[in-house]
């Protein structure tokens, strides 16, 4: 037995990024536990099983025979190189640059590096999940504001909307920030559907139906609005459209908003109060739930206007438009996306490029595969694809088979490689460095615990490697990988033989310090030069897509696409679990053992009226299709709403939410309220 070590390195399993130290022996992991005294949530806990896992990738792989029978066989790091320079240029020769797709999917560290390739190849079409994540919260957010979304300081607020945020469940580092803000008297609003944990020791619960978010904000605001509990003067000053949106919330009125949403107008009222009254206030968003609806980005843009409305934008306690300290540095956020050809998604969402997101939208990726359209697709070079991301995850499954080339590059043998000419092995957080820039001016280097496992590398050095074949140059890559670590750290004043062996990180030679109500001397980054309750830019495409200006609230449930009838209940996929995220942990035992098979959760009355016990065997159904999986008896659940977790291959919840069902600004899908039908196995035959 060997000497035992303690080496920090920084989880990556969701995107928190947590400090893990593990326990090394003889080159092996043996143990982890939270980083400086720090808690694990259930996933870092079974990490050890996250890097050991037999359905690792060890080696280079080339599939033959038919796609899509997954038979690969094992090949050099030279062959791999070789032949994927030879497909990629080739492809370029023949079709040009854009009919090349670089996709970046999970874990996010090495997305500059991608699109820097993506550039130097010279595609439009770099493309990333946030093509179904965070993307479009942040979309609704630079049409009213023109920055990105600036979060809520909660060190110094009064009174916290949790807007579809569960702490507990998909934010664990967050959760004793949470109970210390509570302690020290602070109010809690929460928005859910669901009587989450966190919803629970909220002092308002506002229960809203899936997808009304909007006619909930918009009810608040004609409460604030009504009673003069407004920021009147700082509207007047900087706001564009306001009278508009002013005349149109006076519609929603308590009792309206009530009938939209099932919130008591009592509970309207009162939160509206609090918020505008007990500040300052901010408002903690979700990365993806308020957007994942057909009206996503117009009831995320309602719910974003109560910042400025109640005087809380770019104030202490508010909503910082600048961190408190930061470092300056290359890369994160840096890296613009270069091409003068037309992305694909950039006719049918052409606000998505106008503000720009900085990547091409791809949720109708398979259906530009197959139809080819807007030009021929001929090639997916991808880094942690997961099909079962997008809706009707099989239809992408099938285009992925019609490509000319297709690269995977990932920690585990996946069904999303099935369809992939050559799969790649990706060294995980345990096995790599990589420059972390922290809160407060700092920067870490994760450095690795253990050697790769396998013939495992870096995603990175991936890049660089296929970039010196293809003779593609890029100022940051070019010179190799550790030059590259010292290129996003050259701001900052710091070198990557500085930060070796300072686990806790250290902070920056030179650091920005915060300004302030910048915008009384700039304006904003909007056509108007002012926040926009009434969007110019979305006002630009009224004609060609109907987009609407202000706020609009749209009922999806006056969907004209459904049989209501056939399909009378609501079904909303993806409400976070705490052992799960994604696909990637249904293959690590102890978390993957605490469910058999997918949970159908219901509410207790919903399955007395259909028949189902707990515990059955259910068919759930939909316009797009069907699976099964096993009802779960769920009080916290609305009456009508059946929640199910997303990524299960025994019974996969996006294969029921229709590929066409998506919100026409983002393109986002409608994960959170589409149409379904429940029935005990056997029974929807007639058994």
């Amino acid at each position: 037995m060997g000497e035992k070590q303690i080496k920090r390195v920084f989880c990556q399993i969701c995107s928190q990024g947590c400090p893990i130290d593990a326990c090394v022996e003889d080159g092996r992991v043996v143990s982890v536990e939270g980083g400086g005294g720090r808690g694990l949530c259930a996933k870092g806990a079974a990490s050890k099983q996250y890097l050991y896992n037999k359905e690792r990738i060890l080696y280079p792989m080339k599939q033959v025979g038919e796609k899509g029978r997954g038979k690969f066989v094992r090949i050099s790091w030279e062959e791999a190189y070789d032949t994927i320079a030879e497909k990629l240029l080739a492809i370029r020769d023949e079709y040009g640059a854009k009919a090349a797709v670089f996709y970046a999917g999970y874990p996010k560290w090495y997305r500059p590096a991608l699109l820097r390739f993506a550039n130097a190849y010279g595609s439009p079409n770099y493309c990333t999940e946030s093509s179904t994540c965070f993307q479009a919260s942040n979309l609704a957010w630079k049409l009213t504001y023109g920055n990105n979304i600036c979060f809520p300081d909660l060190e110094n607020a009064k009174t916290i909307v949790l807007w579809a945020s569960n702490l507990y469940h998909s934010n664990t580092p967050m959760a004793r920030v949470y109970r210390k803000m509570k302690e020290s008297g602070v109010k809690i609003i929460a928005v859910d559907p669901r009587n989450s944990v966190t919803a629970k020791d909220a002092d308002i619960h506002l229960r809203i139906l899936p997808g009304t978010d909007g006619a909930l904000a918009l009810g608040m605001a004609h409460v604030m609005i009504r009673d003069g509990k407004y920021a009147k003067e700082f509207v007047e000053k900087y706001v564009h459209g306001f009278e508009e949106y002013k005349k149109y919330a006076e519609r929603f009125t308590p009792e309206y908003t009530s009938e939209i949403t099932g919130v008591p107008k009592e509970l309207i009222e009162e939160a509206a109060r609090l918020y505008a009254t007990n500040g300052p206030a901010g408002i903690m968003f979700s990365a993806a739930t308020v957007v994942h609806h057909i009206n996503g980005v117009q009831n995320y843009r309602a719910v974003h206007t109560l910042v400025a409305l109640s005087g809380n934008y770019d104030v202490k306690g508010g909503h910082p438009a600048a961190p408190p300290v930061a470092a300056p540095c290359n890369e994160f956020g840096k890296v613009k996306r270069r091409s003068d050809e037309e992305a694909i998604g950039e006719k049918d969402f052409p606000v998505w490029f106008e503000l720009p997101c900085e990547e091409a939208q791809c949720t109708r990726l398979a259906d530009y595969i197959l139809n080819e359209e807007p030009y021929p697709l001929k090639a997916v070079f991808a880094m942690g694809l997961n099909h079962r991301m997008w809706p009707q995850p099989s239809h992408l499954k099938k285009a992925l088979g019609k490509l000319d080339f297709y690269v995977n590059v990932d920690l585990f043998m996946s069904d999303s490689s099935d369809m992939a000419d050559i799969v790649l092995p990706a060294a995980g957080f345990f096995e790599r460095y990589e420059v972390k820039n922290m809160r407060g001016g700092k920067f870490v280097l994760a450095e690795p615990a253990v050697e790769p496992l396998g013939e495992a590398k870096n995603d990175i050095e991936i890049i660089i490697e296929i970039m010196k074949r293809m003779n593609l140059r890029d100022e940051a890559l070019s010179d190799g990988y550790e030059n590259y670590m010292n290129y996003i750290l050259e701001p900052s004043g710091l070198t990557v033989d500085m930060l070796k062996g300072q686990p806790e990180g250290l902070t920056a030679k030179v650091l920005i310090q915060p300004k302030q109500k910048v915008y009384e001397e700039t304006g904003f980054k909007t056509p108007s030069g002012k926040i926009e309750f009434s969007s110019l830019v979305l006002e630009k495409y009224g004609a060609s897509h109907g987009y609407e200006g202000l706020p609009v609230y749209k009922d999806y449930r006056e969907y004209q696409g459904v049989d209501h009838a056939e399909y009378p209940l609501i079904l909303n996929t993806g409400s976070r679990k705490p052992q799960y995220f994604h696909s990637r942990l249904y293959r690590v035992p102890w978390l993957a053992d605490l469910e058999d098979s997918t949970m159908v959760d219901m509410h207790p009355k919903d399955m007395e009226e259909l028949g189902i016990r707990d515990g059955d065997r259910v068919v759930v159904s939909s316009p797009a299709d069907s699976m099964e999986g096993i009802a779960n008896s769920c009080i916290n659940n609305l009456e009508g709403v059946v929640h199910i977790f997303h990524g299960c291959s025994k019974g996969e919840a996006n294969e029921l939410i229709s590929k066409d069902y998506l919100d026409p600004i983002s393109g986002f899908p409608g994960c959170k309220s589409y149409f379904c039908n429940v029935a005990k196995k056997g029974a929807e035959d007639g058994v």
